[in-house]
């Protein structure tokens, strides 16, 4: 789709995003409240985002989003309408130019995702307590220390997000087998590694 944002779609809910900030700042809290049910959505997307981005693995580097992407599903399994980030977070305080900036840098990405996503198999899409008990499970598997496995759960992880921004139940389909994936990679390598220390 050119020109304007899908209503609904991932670019959509940038701005919204944005558009939350009620005057020259405002907490991240307060952003993601302002987005409603798509917030945990969104805020799945910043946290398994930098998972995928180039360049070596580190130990523990998963973990860093992999704590508070659990809190955040945890709340999801609990009903929550709206996510609610750990207080320090919640009370990051980020500027409305800071945002627009932020918004004008990532709309092109947006923009190529939301011409494969669309609001599709409803049913399915919002079946919220379902895809955060996967978020739970995809966060207790970014939080174990394995380097380059992370890759797959975070992969689960953005299908999973992007699903829940764009109402997209194809995506969230994709993010439920891409979750199952991660869990036997998970498994295999979990045997390999005690294989590995009991041969020692």
């Amino acid at each position: 789709m050119s020109g304007a944002a899908r209503a609904g779609g991932f670019e959509d809910a940038l701005r919204g995003l944005a558009d939350g900030i009620p005057g020259e700042d405002a907490s991240l809290g307060d952003g993601l409240v302002a987005l409603g049910p798509r917030g945990h959505g969104f805020a799945m997307f910043l946290l398994a985002a930098p998972n995928l981005t180039p360049g070596p693995s580190l130990p523990g580097f998963s973990t860093i989003f992999g704590v508070p992407m659990l809190l955040l599903a945890l709340g999801m399994v609990a009903g929550l309408p709206a996510p609610r980030l750990p207080g320090f977070l919640a009370r990051r305080r980020v500027s409305r130019a800071r945002g627009a900036r932020r918004v004008g840098l990532l709309s092109p990405i947006a923009a190529r995702a939301d011409r494969a996503l669309r609001p599709r198999l409803p049913r399915l899409a919002g079946a919220r307590r379902p895809i955060g008990a996967c978020f739970v499970l995809l966060a207790l598997l970014l939080v174990l220390p394995f380097p380059f496995v992370s890759l797959a759960a975070a992969g689960a992880a953005l299908l999973l997000a992007l699903g829940l921004v764009a109402q997209d139940g194809v995506a969230v389909a994709l993010g439920l087998a891409a979750t199952a994936g991660s869990v036997v990679l998970y498994a295999i390598f979990g045997w390999l590694a005690w294989a590995a220390l009991a041969a020692l």
